[in-house]
Parts: C-alpha cells; structure tokens; sequence
C-alpha cells in the first residue's frame, strides 16, 4: 500500500525539472512551530500571487513512522555535507555483494 498520489509524482517531477522557475525554499510555520516548506508560487492576478506549499520539512513535534520502518534514531535529519548525502544514497542504492 502507497500513500504516494498521481499528484505527488506530479510535484515531484516539477520540483526536479528545469522547466519551472516558481519553485523555491519558503520560511514557514508548521503547526506554530518554526519550518521550512518547497513552494509553488504563482501569479493569480494583477498584483495577487498564490503560494501552493508542496512539501514541508520536519518538525521537532511531528511523529513520523514508515512502513517496516524499524532502528530510526531521532537524529539531525541526515547528513549536512550534500558529499555525504550522495555517499549514503549510493550505498543505499548499490547492489549488496555476495
């Protein structure tokens, strides 16, 4: 079971493509917390803009648990140098030798 919609591979796609300029990193509160949110921000009319909040970053307070999820730390949110990042998602991705 998925909770994935058509409409969030959508947003994903947009988010990874060159295509569109109105996607940007938004300062935010989450819950009446402090956060961070990916946006879509577009014109609606003469001097009105819209903003469409795509993703928000976690929050301290949010409980968030994936299925067969298990040995989660309540850690800083991964690594902080994008090297690392890539370091990790390969050995995530890398077949496991035999």
């Amino acid at each position: 079971m998925s909770n994935i919609t058509p409409g969030h591979v959508r947003v994903f796609q947009a988010i990874r493509s060159q295509l569109y300029d109105n996607i940007t990193l938004a300062s935010c509160k989450i819950n009446g917390e402090p956060g961070v949110a990916i946006i879509m921000i577009d014109e609606v009319g003469e001097g009105k803009i819209a903003l469409m909040p795509l993703f928000v970053a976690i929050t301290s307070s949010m409980e968030i648990s994936f299925r067969d999820e298990t040995g989660s730390s309540s850690g800083g949110g991964g690594p902080k140098d994008p090297r690392d990042a890539f370091r990790e998602n390969k050995a995530a991705t890398s077949p496991i030798p035999h």
